[in-house]
């Protein structure tokens, strides 16, 4: 089989059999391999008439016979040039005259559409954070793994069925430098497309003294505020400029291949340039926020109030990054909003502007910090904070906690089930350095196998009378927190009560902590019969190195009943503060308004304060050395509002209510 390119690939075999060979590239240019037994040998050559030119030889052999069936040739691009392809298929005399090319796709525009179907029926595994060795390195364990790339230094790895042992040697790479499991992440926010009983919170913070005072210019400007969301609508007027030019330096819409940002490999950036042409044009084709809160969190933030003035957002002058994430199998996630992060910092260091990025979304899977991809050194960087919502769990029994006081104790945990849930994931965090075995007990009294805790292993089997699959799979101990982490993955769960069964191998804290996965993930009956509304703070507010904001009703004046609560599994005070978050008003696509409810939007809230604060501090050049998230949470915990009824910090409201003038009175 030879084949002549202009492009450079990876290319690699598939047999009948789903085994992959190594594969050929410009910096692996021979392969051999045995498969079975058929020998599979591959070559590249630079065709000295036209280096632009070369051709690959791939020559299968086998002493017996080559395995029947259907032999996939795989092209995965990395760089598109010409978009030519030639392939001849040479057999000898002794070859069935069944052995054909069935089918060729000429179009290399669809490559990366057609790499990304490859992981439609797959499973997203981790995500990898590595060096430039990392593909070769990945290609050449010749896995049945595989690997999404999003950015240069970034991915995702895929299966069909996890398999631990495959884990391990992926991980311990040497270009591996870290990973993360990859969760599925929710939106932060509950949308009421009506304004009827919606309300404005700048005065509630001390927003408006700012705003009304004629001696004061504190409007946000030279800050960039980053919004991770659903994406943004540029032709809402809350967002152009009176010169018709938009308030959005930079739009990176993961959704939409075409022009990723240098160093990455998803999506399409769009410049102030492009959209402000796409304004001028009234062209609204480049980028669409179909959810809405990406729009309305980034008016909470920073929006003119065009349409109407008494909506206008905290940090009006305050510029806008804005990224669209891209879902994974149908859900936001982590990867998307690690690397949009990222993203954020880096282009904030390009323009040397300070930068507030409001993380608003968040996972219960995570809260543990059984393992971290987020670089430190991002977080003690002059002008560069992030804020996170806490979560909105504090109400929906997705949390249950205990404590087993000896070895050989055992705890029974029930979930109730009101319904059948296709998929159902269930994590166990224990306190080091403790370990307890983990069982299931089905509805009709069916158990699980039970495995004691080592290092990175797993049991599965079938729950027969419920026809439930399952999986338990131990961590111990974790990467980061050191811990004992165990997952349970149930599949075609049947309604009823499930109870998990907890057995002390090694006890000295037996503190341990299991979460569902968020209320907007499962079916409404499907909970905790005794619920615990504490630790119920969501990855990634459960950082030490990023502010953490819980939401506030302005109208009763008291904690929203969804909103986290406090502390984290390992005890950090969270939420730092409270903020407005429920019935909120703000710009929704279409150049309309609707309200919004939850601790996005309470964070939203937070960011606006900030990016007030940088101005003030950095870009002013007033107090430039506090510009370190390290300093800001002080300011924002000191001045925020406080009951004299209560003590502060509490697992509620953190240390008081988001307060903007008591923030500023702490500089005296």
């Amino acid at each position: 089989m030879q084949l002549s390119l202009t492009d450079d690939f990876y290319i690699y075999l598939v047999d009948p059999s789903n085994r992959r060979t190594r594969y050929i590239s410009y910096k692996s240019r021979r392969i051999k391999n045995i498969i079975e037994n058929t020998k599979v040998k591959g070559d590249l050559y630079i065709i000295n008439s036209n280096p632009r030119i070369s051709e690959v030889s791939i020559r299968l052999s086998s002493t017996e016979s080559i395995k029947a069936g259907i032999w996939e040739l795989v092209f995965q691009p990395v760089s598109t040039a010409a978009k030519n392809i030639d392939i001849l298929l040479s057999i000898s005399n002794n070859v069935s005259q069944n052995t054909e090319i069935l089918k060729i796709d000429e179009s290399y525009d669809k490559g990366k559409r057609q790499i990304e179907n490859s992981f439609e029926n797959l499973i997203p595994v981790r995500n990898i954070l590595h060096g430039p060795e990392f593909e070769q390195e990945f290609m050449q364990l010749n896995t049945s793994y595989k690997y999404y790339k999003i950015a240069d230094n970034f991915g995702t790895i895929f299966t069909d069925r996890p398999n631990i042992d495959e884990i391990k040697r992926i991980l311990t790479l040497k270009s591996v430098e870290s990973s993360e499991r990859w969760v599925r992440v929710a939106l932060l926010g509950n949308i009421r497309q009506s304004i009827s009983g919606g309300v404005v919170a700048t005065e509630d913070i001390g927003a408006n003294f700012l705003k009304n005072n004629p001696n004061i210019s504190i409007t946000g400007r030279g800050v960039v505020i980053g919004i991770i969301d659903s994406g943004i609508d540029y032709l809402h007027e809350d967002f152009i400029y009176p010169d018709r030019t938009s308030k959005i330096i930079y739009l990176w819409d993961q959704t939409k291949d075409g022009n990723p940002p240098k160093g990455y490999s998803i999506g399409t950036e769009y410049t102030r340039e492009d959209i402000n042409k796409a304004i001028q044009d009234n062209d609204s084709s480049l980028s669409t926020d179909e959810e809405g809160q990406g729009t309305m969190l980034s008016g909470i933030c920073a929006g003119l109030g065009n349409v109407n003035k008494e909506y206008a957002g905290i940090a009006e002058d305050a510029e806008l990054i804005v990224i669209k994430m891209k879902k994974i199998n149908g859900f936001y996630n982590n990867a998307m909003s690690y690397i949009a992060t990222q993203y954020i910092y880096q282009k904030a260091k390009e323009i040397k502007m300070p930068a507030v990025v409001n993380l608003s979304v968040g996972s219960t899977q995570l809260v543990g910090r059984s393992s971290r991809i987020i670089k430190e050194k991002l977080y003690f960087s002059q002008g560069f904070t992030v804020v996170a919502a806490a979560g909105n769990e504090g109400n929906t029994q997705t949390h249950a906690s205990g404590k087993l006081e000896f070895r050989g104790d055992v705890d029974y945990i029930d979930i109730q089930l009101s319904e059948d849930e296709d998929q159902l994931q269930i994590q166990i965090l224990v306190d080091k350095p403790d370990k307890m075995s983990v069982g299931i007990i089905t509805p009709t009294g069916e158990r699980s196998k039970v495995l004691q805790v080592t290092n990175f292993n797993d049991v599965s089997g079938v729950f027969d009378l419920e026809a439930t699959d399952y999986l338990i799979t131990y961590i111990y101990p974790t990467s980061y927190s050191g811990q004992q982490e165990t997952i349970i993955n149930l599949k075609n769960a049947r309604k009823g009560t499930w109870r998990i069964m907890l057995i002390g191998e090694y006890v000295i804290s037996g503190v341990y902590h299991i979460y569902l996965p968020n209320r907007v993930f499962l079916k409404p009956g499907t909970r905790f019969t005794d619920p615990d509304p504490l630790y119920t703070i969501n990855y990634p507010g459960n950082y030490y190195d990023q502010i953490t904001v819980g939401a506030y009703d302005t109208k009763n004046e008291s904690l929203w009943p969804s909103s986290s609560r406090g502390p984290t599994i390992d005890n950090l005070s969270k939420p730092e503060i409270v903020a407005p978050g429920v019935d909120i008003i703000a710009p929704y696509p279409g150049n309309k308004y609707a309200t919004i409810t939850g601790t996005a939007v309470a964070s939203a809230h937070t960011c606006g304060a900030i990016a007030l604060f940088l101005q003030y501090i950095l870009v002013n050049d007033m107090y430039p050395n506090r510009a370190f998230v390290q300093q800001i949470r002080p300011f924002l915990e000191i001045g925020a509002k406080r009951d004299p009824n209560n003590i502060y910090p509490n697992v509620n409201y953190g240390y008081g209510v988001l307060d903007i003038r008591g923030m500023f009175d702490q500089l005296k």
